[in-house]
């Protein structure tokens, strides 16, 4: 049996020390809805799929067993990615496909980024966790 060779890519990967994850879980908690919302939309669901990533099997310390943003909190990594045959990346659709997947992915890249420029621009960037375990 021949397995054709394949192209991936993911993009929305946040893998962060604890300190940031802190800050980014907090974030999380507060806009919950609204990361629903953009990884449940119809085009993100068609061209990612599922939110994955690196996850704990509890919830972190500082966070209701019962919180409503609970299968959130939970992610160490935070990863949308799709798959396509090697040819594809010849293909005439190509270019098109991949400006549209971007476009799709920029709403989780621009949520999970706005805790850390918060951070910068506060010059709090980091202080808010200082445990080793995020």
């Amino acid at each position: 049996m021949e397995v054709a060779p394949r192209t991936s890519g993911s993009a929305g990967d946040v893998h962060a020390s604890s300190a940031l994850l802190y800050q980014l879980r907090e974030h999380i908690a507060a806009e919950h809805r609204r990361l629903s919302r953009i990884v449940g939309s119809p085009a993100f669901r068609r061209t990612f799929g599922e939110l994955g990533g690196e996850q704990l099997q509890r919830l972190p310390r500082g966070f209701a067993p019962d919180h409503p943003a609970g299968a959130f909190l939970k992610y160490k990594q935070f990863l949308a990615g799709c798959e396509r045959p090697a040819e594809f990346a010849t293909s005439p659709v190509f270019y098109r496909t991949l400006v549209a997947a971007f476009r799709t992915l920029a709403p989780l890249v621009e949520f999970l980024n706005e805790p850390l420029v918060a951070g910068l621009t506060s010059g709090t960037l980091g202080h808010a966790w200082t445990e080793a375990d995020g």
